[in-house]
């Protein structure tokens, strides 16, 4: 019997989304500014409407932390 040996694939990583070359990332979302004496200023984007919607609705358990 004649050993056949499987051809296999070579490994390529597939670029995760915000690192994906297709995708335009636009330059500069976040900052953070440092004030001093352990205060910072962060600048970030607001969260998308139907996040805010989708914590409110998942979110409503009473008495969840305790």
């Amino acid at each position: 019997m004649a050993d056949k040996k499987k051809e296999s694939k070579p490994a390529v990583s597939k670029a995760a989304h915000g690192q994906s070359p297709n995708i335009e990332q636009k330059a500069n979302i976040y900052e953070a500014e440092y004030l001093g004496s352990g205060t910072f200023h962060f600048v970030k984007p607001k969260r998308k409407s139907a996040k805010r919607r989708q914590s409110r609705l998942k979110g409503t358990t009473p008495g969840a932390r305790k």
